[in-house]
């Protein structure tokens, strides 16, 4: 059986907003617990216009994610980077296009109502990671789209650069 390790995140601020973060294998996939839940609880609301309001500024963030992991799927824990600052959790992902980092996704859960667990969570990610193999074909900048474009440009620039004519 494959390691796995879950972490529910749970906001400080808004207990509705939940996250379940799961690494299993190499990968790390999220569950927004409650999200089915609350779009439920803002069609029958009698003031939508408020509680939808509220939705999208506590749950678009999560919404993009979730969309974003149907497209994707789970993400390689090497393209996640965690951290825990002054209270506040947050996940940047790198979305790949053709093997290459192409742009981060970041989901940030504020201030969340555990903090021992966070602490504990980035930790056992960070073991994960090192043991890890690395999802790309390159490592360090050339691991990134922006690199090699770049790259593209200044070679463009060093064949099309203009000559001075020897008279």
């Amino acid at each position: 059986m494959p390691f796995t390790y879950t972490y529910t995140a749970r906001s400080k601020d808004n207990p509705d907003r939940v996250m379940t973060f799961t690494i299993y294998e190499d990968h790390l996939k999220v569950n927004l617990t409650g999200l089915i839940d609350q779009v439920s609880k803002v069609i029958e609301e009698e003031g939508r216009e408020d509680v939808i309001k509220e939705f999208l500024a506590t749950q678009s963030s999560s919404a993009v994610f979730k969309v974003f992991e149907r497209l994707s799927g789970p993400v390689h824990i090497n393209d996640v980077t965690p951290s825990y600052d002054d209270g506040h959790f947050t996940l940047t992902f790198w979305k790949r296009l053709a093997g290459l980092r192409f742009a981060p996704i970041v989901i940030s859960m504020g201030e969340v109502d555990n903090p021992e667990a966070a602490e504990q969570f980035i930790e056992i990610f960070s073991e994960r990671q090192a043991l890890a193999d690395s999802p790309g074909l390159f490592a360090g900048p050339l691991d990134y789209w922006a690199t090699w474009f770049a790259v593209l440009i200044g070679v463009i620039v060093l064949i099309k650069w203009p000559r001075k004519k020897k008279s």
